[in-house]
């Protein structure tokens, strides 16, 4: 997209928007939220690793490929996928030792 003197224009995101005529007509104290449309592209996150910590991912994905016959196992989506395990409900077990590595970690720092 370019503006009118033809320099780049940024992309906006859709806005939410309110839907006031509920409100006059249902006689609701609050109106509602109305969403437009979902986010559908992918949101990049970026994270920063110690050396070792990296070398030691990278050596665990070359195992990873080898034990699976993979021809190769990227970082990324192994990252994905931990994401992925840790927010499912059925693995409260991770999900609280991964909180309770995170309270140690605090404590250390103090």
């Amino acid at each position: 997209m370019t503006d009118e003197q033809g320099g780049e224009q940024k992309r906006r995101r859709p806005r939410r928007r309110t839907d006031y005529s509920k409100v006059a007509v249902e006689g609701e104290r609050t109106p509602k939220v109305v969403q437009k449309s979902l986010r559908t592209t992918p949101i990049r996150v970026t994270l920063d690793l110690k050396p070792k910590a990296h070398q030691d991912l990278k050596r665990w994905c070359n195992n990873a490929a080898v034990a699976t016959g993979l021809p190769d196992v990227p970082l990324a989506p192994v990252l994905r996928i931990l994401g992925e395990i840790l927010v499912d409900p059925k693995n409260q077990e991770l999900s609280e030792r991964v909180k309770q590595e995170l309270i140690n970690r605090a404590e250390q720092q103090f």
